[in-house]
């Protein structure tokens, strides 16, 4: 979980602090998930959208290869905020390795919202 405690400036700063079963109500919405996909960071964006299509989890690893060696501030502040919105779940593989997946009903609705309109 991050570490950062957040006080609501902004409509992500809301969401944010919105309890786990209010934001998986939220997610059950496509135009929800598009908008919260609208408001996030730039690289935030890029590991949802690269992922949307995946089914399996991405390891902290090579989430960290995607990114230049000047942008590592930028990538904990992204991945704390996907994990912050539960846009990703955070798990330790067998291999104490940490890993991330997109929340389910959120890349159901994100792709059923992309492919069809």
């Amino acid at each position: 979980m991050p570490q950062v405690r957040i006080i609501a400036k902004n409509f992500m700063d809301m969401v944010a602090a919105l309890p786990a079963m209010k934001l998986d109500i939220l997610y059950e919405n496509p135009f929800i998930c598009e908008a919260i996909l609208r408001s996030l960071p730039p690289l935030a964006k890029k590991y949802v959208t690269q992922m949307l299509f995946s089914e399996g989890s991405i390891t902290a690893k090579l989430l960290e290869e995607w990114v230049l060696p000047d942008g590592s501030t930028k990538h904990r502040v992204s991945i704390d905020r996907l994990v912050q919105l539960r846009i990703f779940t955070e798990s330790v593989e067998r291999k104490k390795e940490k890993s991330y997946r997109l929340n389910p009903t959120f890349q159901a609705n994100l792709q059923k919202r992309i492919t069809t309109g």
